[in-house]
């Protein structure tokens, strides 16, 4: 990974975009994250625009309360041999970035072209040699394998691909593995979690953080397969 590449890569990503590097830091780590110098500008200049859809917002662009409790709460887990973390909804890439920063192997993926920029460009401003970056579309995921932890932050607010999300969990989930998704606690999701419990069951943690909007909570779920059913059961 050289500063040649990286430079290249930040000098494509200003041809479209105004931005800049800050220091980020989360547990024992500072990480040096690319991102939009402008975002409350974009965001409402989007929300002015005539009818704008969710797809058409930028948040893929924000470092989000749930993705600094999910970065922290990986980077206290083990370090196990031939294990790869699959981050979804990278975004930035925070928090696989972060998780490699610990010592994890992590692919990192969005379905976003503009956010998998950014997660190179974070991959390589943090020598991350353990890190990926892949497009990934759950719809139709391009993965030859199953992943034993799956990693995700805010990644249920938009209620139409909630369907999609668990069926990839289905297809990406080992039937051994954990996947781990975060989200602000003020966002309600029944119909993601109503679709969640029919193949999944599911443990919440609530997450007290003070950010500059004040005192929050943030929801960190581990999720794993239901137990298949015992043979013979009525």
């Amino acid at each position: 990974m050289s500063q040649q590449e990286l430079d290249r890569l930040i000098g494509q990503i200003r041809q479209r975009f105004d931005v800049e590097m800050v220091p980020l830091r989360i547990g024992e780590e500072t990480l040096q994250i690319l991102h939009l110098a402008n975002l409350e500008e974009i965001f409402l200049g989007l929300l002015d625009a005539e009818s704008p859809t969710v797809s058409d917002l930028p948040f893929w662009a924000k470092v989000w309360d749930s993705s600094f409790v999910l970065a922290y709460f990986i980077g206290t887990q083990p370090v196990l041999p031939g294990r790869k973390i699959l981050e979804i909804g990278a975004g930035l890439g925070v928090v696989g970035v972060y998780a490699a920063r610990r010592g994890h192997r992590v692919l990192i993926t969005d379905v976003n072209d503009d956010a998998l920029l950014f997660a190179r460009a974070n991959v390589l401003a943090n020598r991350c040699l353990n890190a990926e970056v892949m497009k990934l579309d759950w719809s139709s995921p391009e993965l030859d394998t199953r992943f034993d932890t799956i990693i995700g932050s805010e990644v249920v607010y938009d209620r139409e691909s909630y369907p999609l999300l668990v069926d990839f969990l289905r297809r990406a989930l080992s039937p051994d593995g954990t996947a781990f998704i975060a989200k602000h606690g003020d966002l309600q999701a029944p119909r993601f979690f109503s679709e969640l419990t029919r193949f999944f069951k599911f443990k919440e943690r609530r997450v007290p953080i003070t950010s500059s909007d004040g005192c929050q909570e943030v929801c960190l779920y581990a999720i794993r397969h239901k137990e298949p059913a015992a043979v013979g059961a009525a």
